[in-house]
């Protein structure tokens, strides 16, 4: 779905696309949960579809690492929402 890498700094992942970082800020809720707090695009990167692409990136990594998601995030809970085959990952 994807083709961003995600970098993980401990409370937060980024990808970088054309010399800007993308973010993803989280926590942890409990062993396994992982809490979405925030997702950020850059406005020098908007209508890309790229916020899409970062919690697509997100949700692969949970399905990897084998963890679940609360979407605290507005946006992140919608782009999961819209995404039926991304529901498998929710808490």
């Amino acid at each position: 779905m994807t083709d961003l890498n995600l970098t993980d700094h401990g409370s937060k992942l980024t990808a970088d696309v054309d010399g800007h970082e993308l973010r993803i800020d989280y926590g942890w809720a409990r062993e396994g949960v992982m809490r979405v707090d925030f997702v950020e695009v850059p406005a020098e990167l908007g209508g890309r579809g790229l916020g899409t692409k970062l919690v697509g990136a997100l949700v692969e990594k949970a399905r990897v690492e084998d963890f679940r998601l609360i979407p605290v995030c507005g946006f992140a809970r919608k782009q999961i929402e819209r995404h039926a085959a991304w529901h498998d990952v929710l808490a």
